[in-house]
């Protein structure tokens, strides 16, 4: 029998650390693989938390509004890469991932006319 450590809240906890240190290695370092590594493991707590707020609202907000949540919530990290990747100038390593980015604006602005 394997005896848990630690729990899935503990670890989010633990790993928050890597936000800091994202932006400080960004800052004083430049080391672009460290500021990559410590990036892609300070964003896992974060999407962690902002997928339990989006339960948490989902809950409180019915079935339809929470699926519209949890949809706009769930394309949150590819906007965020998208973003930093044009800031960069690297248009070309986006062109694969803009059509479901291209596709949910219209979906936002179709059901903003729906009555809540």
């Amino acid at each position: 029998m394997v005896k848990k450590i630690f729990s899935v809240e503990q670890i989010l906890t633990l790993l928050l650390v890597f936000v800091p240190i994202a932006i400080g290695a960004e800052l004083f370092f430049h080391a672009p693989m460290f500021v990559f590594v410590a990036s892609a493991i300070a964003i896992i707590p974060l999407a962690g938390y902002m997928g339990r707020a989006t339960e948490h609202l989902a809950t409180h907000a019915g079935e339809g509004l929470g699926g519209i949540l949890n949809a706009a919530f769930g394309n949150a990290a590819e906007l965020i890469i998208a973003i930093a990747a044009l800031r960069a100038g690297s248009n070309t390593d986006i062109k694969p991932s803009t059509k479901p980015l291209l596709t949910w604006g219209p979906r936002c602005c179709s059901l903003a006319a729906l009555p809540f």
